[in-house]
């Protein structure tokens, strides 16, 4: 090879690496701007295991240098490339081990229920736990759910997590979802309490979803449930009124609506069906009947003592084709159209409903609310009377009239109460 071609031949490859070297740290200039790799080198300086490190303080210093250089020569970067590749391993190697430990709070060995829900991706997972404080800061956790390439296979569920447990093991738990039992709501449906009522009350106590519960109150019923529960085959009415049993439920917070609603006829089930079967050969009346007869008993007896005479009411007046006139049907009828007044006055009586029995003969179409076992077992055995009116004291009980003349006169000592 001629001389002149050796020179040749170093000239080029220095511009060659003068050029890659100019490209390299042209690189790192770009790189020290990066929002992730600023928010990566945040995380590793409040790291302990970095922040008591000598490495940490010059690192983060030339990294400050980096990001203000506007001339970009390699000559003002010689002092820094050759201490840069060491730096480079011990920082990777550190914050590695760093990030791995990290913990939210050293002090605080409190361990908290977290409830991740079904849906939710890697930066919404962060900002919960970052806002719960669980974990300190984001760039970590979001680091090493890439690194186990995880973003979109987090585990719903319900975890306890502590600010105190290492990244890693926080990480590792919604990866392979190493849930807890969810912790159950106390959910108290009184007596009497209608699906409409019962779905204020879900929604008060943050149980579950409010809305698709209140469907219940007119939705067809399904074969299959047909299939679990006998009970309900015979309903002619798109509606579940009167069969949901009133009573104390303890259920997970997020209970879905067919649980819950299984969970409750499983209850009617086990409490109701018994007695009524036990009961059948003393009433005429199906199941249905007794059920929606028991309910207005419900709502119009406000002293238990008077169930089985306010039955025995109802039960006269029926036997003597008579209208049951009973206000709690027209409050339910007027339900479907507004909020009822607790009064029922006479206009309300000419609401347009099969559930006005001011108008319509007989029991209406279903129950109006979910009975007792009390009131259902008042409407099988009702007092012996020959009572046909009542009406309502300012103490919730009744004067009871066998004709119409006496009806007045207890009306007017009533109002003159």
């Amino acid at each position: 090879m001629k001389k002149n071609d050796i020179i040749s031949l170093f000239e080029q490859t220095a511009k060659d690496t003068k050029a890659t070297f100019l490209d390299f740290i042209k690189g790192l200039h770009e790189l020290s701007k990066n929002p992730v790799v600023k928010g990566l080198f945040r995380e590793i300086k409040i790291t302990p295991e970095i922040s008591k490190n000598q490495v940490n303080r010059y690192v983060h210093s030339l990294f400050k240098n980096l990001s203000k250089v506007k001339d970009l020569k390699p000559a003002k970067f010689v002092p820094y490339i050759a201490p840069l590749i060491v730096i480079l391993v011990i920082v990777l190697s550190l914050s590695m081990v760093a990030i791995f430990f990290q913990v939210g709070s050293r002090l605080d060995r409190n361990n908290y229920i977290v409830n991740i829900p079904k849906g939710y991706g890697a930066k919404q997972v962060s900002d919960l736990l970052s806002e719960m404080g669980i974990i300190d800061g984001k760039y970590g956790f979001n680091l090493l759910i890439s690194m186990f390439s995880i973003e979109n296979k987090i585990q719903a569920g319900t975890y306890k997590l502590s600010p105190n447990m290492p990244l890693i093991g926080i990480v590792w738990k919604i990866k392979v979802g190493d849930i807890v039992p969810a912790p159950l709501a106390k959910v108290i449906f009184p007596e009497g309490t209608s699906i409409y009522r019962m779905s204020i009350i879900l929604a008060e106590s943050g149980v579950g979803d409010n809305q698709s519960f209140r469907e219940l109150e007119d939705s067809p019923i399904s074969d299959d449930l047909k299939g679990k529960f006998s009970f309900v085959s015979d309903i002619k009415i798109n509606s579940l009124e009167g069969y949901l049993y009133p009573d104390t439920y303890f259920v997970p917070f997020d209970v879905d609506t067919d649980m819950l609603r299984d969970v409750m006829l499983s209850r009617f089930k086990l409490l109701v069906m018994p007695a009524f079967r036990k009961s059948k050969k003393d009433t005429m009346l199906s199941l249905h009947e007794v059920l929606t007869l028991a309910s207005i008993i419900e709502k119009e007896a406000q002293d238990p003592k008077e169930r089985e005479i306010i039955s025995s009411v109802f039960h006269n007046r029926l036997a003597k084709r008579m209208y049951l006139a009973a206000d709690p049907t027209i409050k339910y009828a007027l339900s479907k159209i507004r909020k009822p007044t607790k009064k029922v006055y006479y206009s309300d009586l000419e609401v347009i409903s099969p559930y006005n029995t001011y108008k319509h003969l007989g029991l209406p179409p279903g129950p109006i609310c979910n009975p007792s076992l009390n009131s259902i077992k008042a409407a099988i055995y009702p007092a012996k009377t020959d009572y046909l009116y009542f009406v309502a004291k300012k103490d919730g009980t009744h004067i009871f009239s066998s004709n119409w003349r006496d009806h007045e006169e207890a009306r007017k000592i009533v109002r003159r109460i």
